[in-house]
């Protein structure tokens, strides 16, 4: 018969949990439930190429080409949805043969997942056998068997699996541990300090910085552990500084610190574990490998200090530590080096860690964490204004693609196709992915920024501080976190934790010309806040003749003529020059007229970054709020929120 067609298929079934007693109770609530389900329904559904087939009240049907898929979605689904504001589902899956006609399904696997999904309590998924045994094999889809049961109208009775979700046990009621917890004790948190280069080639610098970042990676995936990230650490390469003394400044009580030493393809590789507090040595161990089994050392590391700690992994957890990126060293070689030279930030690391990348995937198509830095490369100068953003964001998009297809439950894919939301304007999808990305990996210190952010340009200042503060705990030096912190602080009102975080930044920095650079910032987070002589006296010690004349008699000239130079030059090389980034450094300069045409220009080109225009910088000069108020009206109505 015309326009009907059988297929294999599987089928799920999801709906909320006492939705007519929320209609009685609440009817708002229960609609804003219900709203939030189908939006996040949709999102997940269209990543996995699952399909809508129906709505039906506070339920959803859907299908789905294989177990796999649908397995997937259940379970991105039940941990976007266990996040705040919770809507409690149940979910059935079954798969066999099915009727497609005329838009419709039908067939006994739909009848027998609606009676599965039945079964399921609150926040669970319910499977098959067949789709138990489908995904099997999958590392990253994990079920219990729960019971045999005889089921209406199905002659045999039926084994009933669960699928595990994040932090949601078998047989078990939704928590009410926030999704991004708060450390109350520093007794697990751990710093590794960066591992000494014993090679004779001081050219391997970069091979022992990326074993003390790979090292933090692996103790990342161990959830009782609080580790600190690479970027806090670095400072301490070559300090003085006692065990002791880095303890407390970085707040942790266990220290990690070791030596590698690398000949051809041999290396040696020491670790110690110190008590940060009284400085005892808790465990300490050598290896002596080929270098083709640094990934093993990295593993019996981790799992040497969780058993020394009596830490109990889980299964998830092992696999996690089990897992191997890829088996080219030479490709793991520029992949690391890749990202030592994105955190720089810089349009000529970005672009020279792009090389990397590019080089690392030639190597192994199958890499995915190189191609979500390779996406990276491209986010990143496309959110700084270094390349024209259409063409980065498109770039990013295919490569982010390629590597959620490799491993779609990477942490680090997931940041990336969050930021790739964000700069297309979708805050709704942006949110949801950020925060799937710090469930993946919690050490994420990058997504701790752009989740921040995109909390503050929303308004949601008391949730932005929330989420900075989590990023400072694993990050406590990332000046990209404080800096953004500080604004948030100015536009609470609360002036006197901006300055002293400002002024801690400042002590955190030895290089005159950075001080001096904090310095103008921390004058002109006085002069924000109409304190003219505490920002002629910061101005001062910046050695600031701009701001100082601009303080004495409103004339900026001496803060304009080099962007002036600098953008003329930029535009005889016929470099791309970022609208908006150029209006930003106007309006430091207190240039508003050129500083408000550039940032015209930029919501005209919908440029990536222009989301930052719904932050008041304390920076702007000449600016007032009033000089804003049309342009942030225009980039709120570019974003889906």
């Amino acid at each position: 018969m015309a326009g009907q067609s059988h297929q294999l298929a599987a089928i799920l079934f999801a709906d909320i949990v006492g939705y007519t007693a929320m209609m009685q109770e609440n009817e708002e609530l229960a609609v804003e439930k219900v709203n939030r389900f189908r939006e996040v329904v949709e999102l997940v559904a269209e990543e996995l190429n699952g399909k809508i087939v129906q709505y039906y009240g506070d339920g959803s049907l859907l299908l789905f080409q294989s177990s796999t898929d649908a397995a997937e979605f259940a379970k991105l689904l039940q941990e976007d949805l266990y996040n705040e504001p919770q809507v409690p589902v149940r979910i059935g899956i079954h798969m066999g043969d099915v009727l497609v006609h005329a838009g419709n399904i039908f067939g006994d696997v739909v009848n027998i997942a609606s009676r599965i999904q039945s079964l399921a309590p609150a926040g669970g998924v319910y499977i098959s056998e067949v789709v138990y045994r489908n995904i099997a094999n999958k590392k990253e889809l994990e079920s219990v068997f729960v019971k045999e049961e005889k089921l209406k109208n199905v002659k045999d009775p039926m084994r009933i699996y669960q699928l595990l979700t994040e932090g949601i046990p078998a047989q078990m009621h939704l928590p009410e541990t926030p999704v991004i917890p708060a450390a109350s004790s520093n007794a697990n948190h751990i710093a590794v300090l960066p591992f000494a280069n014993l090679s004779s080639d001081p050219q391997q610098d970069y091979f022992s910085d990326g074993l003390t970042e790979d090292i933090i990676t692996q103790l990342s995936k161990i959830r009782a552990y609080k580790v600190i990230s690479r970027t806090s650490v670095m400072q301490y390469k070559t300090s003085p500084k006692s065990v002791k003394e880095i303890g407390k400044e970085l707040g942790v009580s266990l220290i990690l610190e070791g030596s590698v030493q690398r000949h051809g393809e041999k290396v040696r590789i020491t670790a110690q574990l110190i008590n940060a507090i009284t400085d005892e040595h808790i465990w300490a161990d050598s290896y002596d490998r080929s270098l083709h089994d640094i990934f093993t050392i990295q593993r019996e590391v981790a799992l040497a200090i969780a058993s020394v700690l009596n830490t109990s992994l889980t299964k998830k957890e092992t696999q996690e530590l089990d897992y191997i990126p890829t088996a080219d060293l030479q490709a793991y070689d520029l992949y690391m080096r890749g990202r030592l030279m994105l955190e720089k930030r810089s349009k000529a690391d970005v672009l020279s860690a792009r090389d990397y990348f590019q080089q690392a995937v030639s190597r192994d198509k199958g890499f995915a964490a190189a191609y979500a830095g390779l996406a990276d490369s491209f986010l990143l100068s496309s959110f700084r204004g270094y390349e024209d953003p259409v063409q980065m964001l498109w770039q990013a998009k295919k490569h982010i693609d390629v590597a959620a297809g490799l491993d779609p439950y990477s942490g680090e894919t997931q940041a990336s196709l969050g930021y790739w939301y964000f700069q297309n304007f979708d805050w709704h999808a942006a949110e949801i992915t950020y925060q799937r990305a710090i469930r993946l990996n919690a050490n994420q210190s990058n997504v701790y920024l752009w989740l921040a952010i995109l909390l503050q340009a929303k308004g949601d200042n008391e949730g932005a501080l929330q989420v900075y503060d989590q990023g400072i705990e694993i990050n406590p030096v990332w000046d990209f976190l404080l800096k953004n912190k500080v604004i948030l602080m100015a536009n609470m009102n609360n002036l006197e934790a901006a300055v002293a975080l400002q002024e801690e930044r400042i002590s955190k920095f030895l290089e005159p010309e950075q001080k001096e650079k904090l310095y103008s910032e921390l004058s002109k987070l006085h002069w924000s806040a109409g304190n003219q002589a505490e920002a002629i006296l910061a101005a001062e010690k910046a050695n600031d003749k701009g701001l100082l004349q601009f303080y004495n008699n409103g004339d900026i000239s001496l803060m304009k003529q080099p962007l002036d130079s600098y953008y003329q030059g930029m535009e005889e090389r016929s470099e791309y020059i970022s609208q908006l980034w150029m209006g930003l450094q106007y309006a430091h300069a207190g240039a508003r007229d050129k500083a408000i045409d550039c940032f015209n220009n930029a919501v005209a080109l919908k440029e990536a970054a222009i989301s930052l225009l719904l932050i008041r910088d304390f920076e702007f000069l000449n600016i007032k709020y009033l000089n804003m108020a049309l342009l942030t009206r225009k980039v709120k109505q570019l974003i889906n929120f």
